[in-house]
């Protein structure tokens, strides 16, 4: 379970064993929230909210400032997401310390 970023509480991370369309698990202590990337023509045109049943979905000031993070991290993410399923790579984690606007 590779760690992506850190990013003022919120932990996002890639799942060893999921293989679906790209996505990320967000975690904020006992909350966890999955955001799917969609992609058109190689570029990501939406990001969408998957509930998970089992866990309780992100407080709303976590769930906006997670989508804005992923918004803006997208590219980064479909890398590393093909770096570490497609290529089969290590994927390093990453401390954000500055607010993404």
């Amino acid at each position: 379970m590779p760690k992506l970023y850190e990013y003022f509480g919120l932990v996002f991370l890639m799942f060893s064993n999921e293989h679906s369309s790209i996505h990320v698990h967000v975690r904020y202590g006992a909350n966890e929230s999955v955001l799917e990337l969609i992609i058109v023509d190689g570029e990501v045109v939406e990001v969408v909210f998957r509930k998970l049943s089992n866990k309780r979905p992100l407080p709303p000031t976590q769930k906006r400032e997670a989508e804005a993070f992923v918004k803006a991290m997208a590219r980064d993410i479909a890398r590393k997401w093909n770096e570490y399923f497609v290529l089969k790579q290590r994927v390093s984690p990453e401390r954000i310390t500055k607010r993404i606007k």
